[in-house]
């Protein structure tokens, strides 16, 4: 719930025209897909840990079924960078995730609040400036992996269509698109 209302005051910030808060909900960078992220490139910048949502950010939200080219994906960057995956949703749905693809994470992480980021980095031993974050939200993930300080790459969801579980959030980042393509400046997505 707490998570819900902070989101929606940095929505109607954003919509409201605060500059400070519409820099906050941008990525430093945005990519069509995981696969398309340039990786020497975050190496070559001191990125050492990643912080990969789950739901429509690796893997479409309802699916249970990952693939081996997921798996061979992970395996590969696990050779370069620590990893670990911070979703706000259950451990019933993060756990078979983590064990598939062999790598920290955790559950429940409440983004964009501070706690969730800060386990995320208490189980990899990362710090804040070798660390980036993943995922397809611009209200949680990006907001929050901001706020933190951390470099953001803002990847396109599996499904737009939305769900219990990311609805009102996919509703609003639509909004919030909608408005900032009317402006040049943010001409990203």
């Amino acid at each position: 719930m707490k998570k819900n209302i902070k989101m929606l005051k940095v929505f109607f910030k954003v919509i409201k025209g605060n500059t400070k808060e519409t820099n906050l909900i941008l990525p430093n960078s945005y990519k069509k897909s995981i696969k398309d992220i340039d990786y020497k490139k975050l190496k070559k910048m001191g990125i050492k840990n990643l912080l990969f949502d789950i739901d429509n950010t690796i893997m479409p939200v309802n699916t249970i079924f990952i693939n081996k080219d997921l798996k061979d994906f992970f395996k590969k960057l696990k050779k370069d960078f620590n990893i670990c995956l911070i979703s706000n949703n259950n451990l019933k749905r993060v756990f078979p995730v983590l064990t598939e693809l062999e790598v920290n994470g955790i559950s429940s992480a409440n983004k964009p609040n501070k706690n969730g980021f800060d386990r995320a980095l208490k189980i990899i031993k990362g710090n804040i400036k070798e660390t980036a974050i993943i995922g397809d939200q611009m209200l949680t993930d990006i907001y929050g992996g901001k706020k933190y300080g951390l470099y953001t790459i803002l990847v396109e969801p599996f499904k737009r269509k939305y769900d219990l579980k990311t609805g009102i959030n996919r509703i609003l980042q639509n909004l919030l698109l909608k408005r900032m393509k009317k402006i040049t400046r943010y001409k990203y997505y």
